[in-house]
């Protein structure tokens, strides 16, 4: 077996050099179409339009005979790195080599499609070719962006290319740790299968022993049989141990490569969380602690939000930039109210003074979330008496029902505004001890349950009181701020409300950087997209919300035991961070040069289908995005306590 099949030269000269691999998963199948084998594992080697060159690290040994038919088929599906399905194709096997043989045997099989879907060769060639000639378009990109941001001077330029590098560099390790990933779990897949059938085999063979020894001596003819049969079974045990080992050994190897490619992704994730971080630092306003909650958008520069100055406190306390957090919690004890004794949805950063003269419940009650997360961290309780101010405004627009009301001047109600309040409430008790707490937030959970959820059908959350609009950060929500036992206690199925924001709210569009590129993205819309006519749009701050919920179900499966559930959660939160972090730009302002940021959205001045529109201007930045976005990924759930 250690020759080569049919190896012409020329088809060889077709191949061109990957230097990125594709898992390949692949079976032999007869001159019908039947499958005669299992499937295996394999990685490309070499690609060209006509064929693959596959490396496979192990084949049945009943398997071999099919490497020298030459009516022998080969089903093919091939997975593109971040593509979506696998391309499938049918091939002859033209020649094969033995290129290892310790301590396990590995092949070269040499694939020619007979049918393959054009669209998808052409996927596979598109991928190659941007792979082989990746440095000289980013020497390209970096040219035109040079000549571009002329104005702005050579280092501005240098700025932003290496902030390019290092997001794509992290966009290759996390598609890298997932095809690692994806190996060591098809490994572990044929250790489970051969272990079976060591054990069947070994049953089989105590079996045969068992009848050998009731065998009369004198028939020999039997005797002889069944020591004859029990020879060959023990020899394909040991066969069997033996490729075991052998797989043993490269599961080891791959899951050490595993534990190396995540560290690389956790050193990439913490400079540009770091880059990201600095952005928040440098738009706090010295004079008055607020921090302004966009750039790019001329209409509202220095406006502070509530929501994101709350945002902003989580992100500095945890931190450890206390004085910063601090210096927000200090402007909001002497901060304007307005005439229903609310704070302001917004405040001018750079003088204190109202800039929207409406009081929301939800802002208010993210303001004392942020007071409590801040105490719970720090033991610094000298807040303590504004998050009291806050829950007692909060008496002033709650219910007979224990539900709150949009704000004092409102009759509509906001399931976002009360599962913040459930969170609130939740957290002063655990912090403060008060029964009071406690009350409230079982008359709040109780709320949820019989105007929120809909337990019948299609587990769905409404947008609030008799208002069965889709909203995403409801089902984000849902998770983080109730928790997923305490719904499932409440007769809610968490996992189908997981799979209800994946289904309905999460769609893939083509965002236009500032610079000008384009980038597929996927990501959370603020809504179920097909309901409005605009199309589809990815709000940053959502998709994080929701990132942030499939971290917390991994957790809940992994406490469950539920190995699978954990991983299929952790792999979404990978799968979207990597998405995300498509949309990182370089900050546009000269505030922020040289600093990471996250649009609020992918399109501007968008309808977001709840009463707003997105930010206008391409070249923008926002507080709540990107602030979300550090919390997200670093795990702090800002609507329960860390630990």
């Amino acid at each position: 077996m250690a020759q080569e099949k049919n190896i012409h030269p020329q088809d060889r000269r077709q191949y061109k050099r990957l230097e990125h691999i594709f898992p390949v998963e692949f079976r032999f199948l007869d001159t019908s179409g039947s499958p005669v084998s299992e499937w295996y594992q394999a990685f490309t080697q070499d690609i060209s339009r006509g064929g693959i060159c596959l490396i496979v690290n192990h084949l049945q040994f009943g398997d071999c005979k099919y490497l020298t038919d030459k009516d022998i088929l080969v089903s093919l599906h091939i997975n593109i790195p971040l593509g979506a399905d696998a391309v499938k194709a049918s091939a002859r096997l033209s020649w094969f080599k033995t290129t290892r043989t310790e301590p396990a045997l590995q092949y070269a099989l040499g694939v020619t499609y007979e049918k393959i879907d054009a669209a998808g060769n052409e996927r596979i060639l598109k991928y190659v070719n941007a792979r082989k000639f990746l440095k000289a378009l980013a020497i390209t990109f970096t040219l035109f962006l040079s000549a571009a941001l002329v104005w702005a001077g050579f280092y501005n330029a240098k700025l932003r290319y290496a902030n390019e590098k290092l997001l794509m560099s992290l966009s290759e390790n996390i598609s890298h740790q997932r095809m690692l990933r994806q190996g060591s779990e098809s490994i572990k897949s044929q250790i489970e299968e051969m272990e079976f059938l060591l054990s069947q085999s070994e049953r089989k063979t105590e079996i045969l022993e068992r009848r050998l020894l009731e065998v009369s001596q004198d028939d020999r003819e039997t005797i002889a049989r069944l020591k004859g049969t029990i020879d060959l079974f023990k020899k394909y045990q040991d066969k069997i141990r033996q490729d075991l080992s052998g797989l043993v050994a490269k599961k080891v190897k791959v899951d050490g490569d595993v534990t190396v490619k995540t560290q690389e992704v956790f050193l990439l994730e913490k400079k540009i969380l770091d880059k990201l971080y600095r952005w928040l630092l440098a738009h706090q306003n010295n004079n008055t602690g607020l921090v302004a909650s966009f750039e790019g958008d001329k209409d509202i520069t220095d406006w502070g939000f509530t929501y994101d100055q709350a945002l902003a406190v989580m992100a500095f306390t945890k931190a450890g930039d206390l004085d910063n957090a601090r210096n927000i919690l200090e402007f909001y004890r002497r901060a304007p109210k307005d005439a229903s004794g609310g704070f302001a949805n917004a405040y001018y950063a750079s003088t204190g003074e109202i800039s929207e003269f409406v009081s929301h419940a939800g802002p208010n009650i993210w303001l004392g979330l942020a007071v409590l997360q801040y105490s719970h961290q720090t033991g610094d309780v000298r807040y303590m008496g504004l998050a009291r101010d806050i829950a007692q405004w909060l008496e002033t627009i709650k219910d007979n029902e224990g539900g709150l009301k949009g704000g004092k001047a409102f009759s509509w109600y906001s399931t976002e505004h009360n599962l913040d309040a459930y969170a609130f409430y939740s957290l002063m008790n655990e912090l403060t001890k008060e029964d009071v707490y406690k009350k409230r937030a079982s008359e709040t959970l109780a709320w949820l349950n019989k105007n929120a959820y809909s337990k019948v059908a299609t587990p769905a959350v409404k947008r609030g009181k008799g208002d069965a609009t889709i909203a995403t950060d409801t089902y984000a929500w849902s998770i983080t701020a109730v928790g997923p036992q305490t719904l499932k206690d409440s007769g809610m199925d968490p996992d189908a409300i997981m799979d209800f924001a994946l289904t309905q709210c999460s769609v893939s569009v083509e965002y236009k950087k500032p610079e000008g590129s384009l980038v597929n993205v996927k990501g959370f819309d603020f809504a179920k997209h097909q309901n409005l006519a605009r199309g589809g749009v990815i709000s940053c701050e959502w998709t994080a919300q929701m990132i942030l919920a499939f971290k917390i179900m991994a957790g809940y499966h992994q406490g469950l035991g539920n190995e699978e559930k954990a991983l299929y959660y952790s792999r979404l939160g990978d799968e979207y961070t990597s998405e995300l972090s498509k949309m990182i730009v370089s900050s546009p302002s000269p505030v922020g040069q040289g600093d990471f940021c996250l649009p609020y959205a992918s399109h501007e001045f968008a309808d977001t289908g709840h009463g707003w529109r997105t930010p206008k201007g391409s070249r923008t930045g926002s507080v709540a995005a990107t602030a979300y976005t550090v919390l997200a990924i670093d795990g702090f759930n800002p609507l329960r306590f860390n630990k």
